[in-house]
C-alpha cells in the first residue's frame, strides 16, 4: 500500500462552479464509489472524494484491508449503481441537522468536516439512491452518466494529510466519458511505466534502491551511474564557470531561514522534505549533562596526568585503576549523550 500525507485543500464555491464537465463526471464517479464501498462494508466510515488531474479518490475508514484484489467486486457493484441511474440531487441542511445526521450514523470524519465550512456558506449534500453525502458539488445529473471507470490502486493517507491522524485507505481511480477514452489512457499508462527511468536505470545497472537500508525513491548510484554523475556535475561546474558565477558549499541540513533565503521554501516546498522539529527543553537538558561529564573528564584527566608523574612509590594504584575505569565509564556515556543531541539537531 502506498502512502499519502498531502492535506487536501477544500475548493471555494467559486472555484467548483469553474469545474469542466470531465471534473464533474470524475467527481460523481467518487460518489458511486463510496456509495458501492459502502454497500459491501455497511460500517465503513468516509471522509472526502474529490477529483484529481489523474481521475478521483475516496478516504475510508473500515477494519477490512483493501487491496487490487478488491477492486472487481467493487466495480462491479459501481456498474450496479450506474446501471441504477440515480438522480444525484442537492439539499441544503442547517449546520445543527448537518451535524446530527452525520453523529446518528457515527460518520465522525464528516462531523468534524462540517467546522471546514464557513458560516457564509450553505452546507449542502448530494444524494444518490440510499446515498447521502455532503457535498459542495457539482456533479453530473444522474450516475447513468457515467459510462468509463475504473479503479487503480490503494495508498494509506493520514486523516487531514497530519501523520498524528487516524490513517485512512485512500482508494483512486479515473473516469473518462466514453470508454475509447479511458482504454486509450491506460495503454498510455501502460507505455509510461514501461519507460519509467526508475525501471530503466536499474535494468542498464545505473542504481539502485533499498528501501530498508536507505528509504523509499533515494537511489543508490552503481559505478555506471556514478559515473554518469560526476560526469553531469563536471559539465554543470564547466557551465556555471563560463558564465561567470562561482560555488560556495552549504550543510545538507539547516535552519528554515537559510532555505526562505534562498527562496527555496517558497519555490519548492513541495518537493522538499519536512522541517525537524526540535525539542528546545531536551536539547538544553543533554547539552547540560555533556557539559558535566565534559569538566568531569577533565577533572579526571588532570588527576590522571598528576598521579603519572609522581614517583611509583608514592602514587595509590588503586585511585589509578579506578580513575581509568571513570574516564572509560564516562567517554561512553558522553558518546551516547553526543548521539542524542545530534538526533535532536
Amino acid at each position: 500500500m502506498e502512502g499519502s500525507k498531502q492535506p487536501h485543500e477544500r475548493k471555494t464555491l467559486d472555484q467548483r462552479q469553474q469545474m469542466d464537465e470531465l471534473q464533474r463526471l470524475r467527481h460523481s464517479c467518487a460518489h458511486i464509489l463510496a456509495t458501492s464501498v459502502l454497500r459491501l462494508w455497511p460500517d465503513t466510515l468516509l471522509d472526502i472524494g474529490p477529483p484529481t488531474d489523474e481521475g478521483f479518490y475516496y478516504d475510508f475508514d473500515l477494519k477490512h484491508r483493501f487491496s487490487p484484489e478488491d477492486f472487481p467486486k467493487i466495480e462491479e457493484e459501481m456498474k450496479k449503481v450506474v446501471k441504477e441511474n440515480e438522480v444525484f440531487e442537492r439539499q441544503i441542511k442547517t449546520r445543527e441537522e448537518a451535524e446530527a445526521f452525520f453523529q446518528a450514523r457515527g460518520q465522525k470524519f464528516k462531523v468534524e468536516r462540517l467546522a471546514d465550512i464557513p458560516a457564509s456558506e450553505p452546507i449542502s449534500f448530494y444524494q444518490n439512491g440510499e446515498f447521502i453525502d455532503l457535498c459542495a458539488g457539482p456533479h453530473v445529473m444522474r450516475t447513468g452518466n457515467v459510462k468509463a471507470f475504473k479503479l487503480l490502486r490503494v495508498a494509506a493517507a493520514y486523516y487531514r494529510g497530519n501523520e498524528k491522524n487516524p490513517q485512512l485507505q485512500r482508494i483512486y481511480g479515473t473516469a473518462f466519458k466514453k470508454k475509447e477514452e479511458l482504454e486509450a489512457w491506460l495503454r498510455q499508462q501502460e507505455e509510461a511505466r514501461k519507460r519509467d527511468h526508475r525501471k530503466i536505470g536499474q535494468e542498464m545497472g545505473l542504481f539502485t534502491f533499498d528501501a530498508e537500508y536507505v528509504g523509499p525513491g533515494l537511489a543508490l548510484w552503481l559505478p555506471k551511474g556514478a559515473v554518469i554523475c560526476e560526469e553531469l556535475e563536471k559539465l554543470a561546474k564547466e557551465t556555471e564557470f563560463a558564465a561567470g558565477y562561482v560555488r560556495v558549499k552549504t550543510p545538507h541540513i539547516a535552519k528554515e531561514k537559510l532555505y526562505r533565503t534562498s527562496e527555496h521554501i517558497p519555490l519548492y516546498a513541495e518537493s522538499m522534505f519536512p522541517p525537524m522539529k526540535l525539542h528546545p527543553e531536551n536539547l538544553a537538558s543533554l547539552q547540560k549533562k555533556s557539559d558535566q561529564l565534559e569538566s568531569d573528564l577533565r577533572r579526571i584527566s588532570e588527576r590522571l596526568n598528576s598521579l603519572l608523574a609522581m614517583p611509583e612509590a608514592e602514587a595509590s594504584a588503586s585511585e589509578k585503576a579506578e580513575l581509568l575505569k571513570k574516564q572509560a565509564d564516562q567517554g561512553v556515556e558522553k558518546s551516547k549523550l553526543q548521539g542524542e543531541i545530534y538526533r535532536l539537531i
